[in-house]
């Protein structure tokens, strides 16, 4: 099942609801999230890192505006291995239904295609 998963998912969920982040900071930290540069099949790491770099900083002024002592940052940042272990999660209950249904994967919505494609192939199962 993927109770694991949506167990992992739920707390982060509490413990960041926990943080009570603002739109901006929750966004800031979302972009800074997605442009992970640490992606096997970036061909420009270098570059994402540094984009990430300065939506950390952003993300750090927007803190420092309205939690000057509080060092919401890091907690955020602490975050980042639960993500990547429900990442890790989420690829492997992906590649398991992907390798039962494979007809259902290759009709995936092309968005969730686009953002897993590069961990996951959706070969054609007729190609085999």
């Amino acid at each position: 099942g993927c109770d694991d998963l949506i167990g992992a998912v739920f707390e982060l969920g509490r413990t960041l609801c926990r943080l009570q982040l603002s739109d901006e900071e929750l966004a800031l930290f979302t972009a800074a999230v997605l442009l992970s540069p640490d992606r096997p099949w970036l061909t420009e790491s270098k570059k994402v890192q540094k984009l990430q770099d300065k939506i950390y900083v952003a993300l750090q002024h927007e803190i420092q505006k309205k939690h000057s002592a509080e060092d919401k940052l890091s907690k955020m940042v602490s975050k980042l291995p639960l993500m990547k272990t429900i990442c890790n999660l989420h690829l492997d209950k992906l590649e398991f239904f992907r390798l039962l249904h494979p007809e259902t994967a290759m009709n995936f919505p092309p968005l969730y295609k686009e953002v897993f494609n590069s961990e996951l192939q959706y070969s054609d199962p007729r190609e085999s």
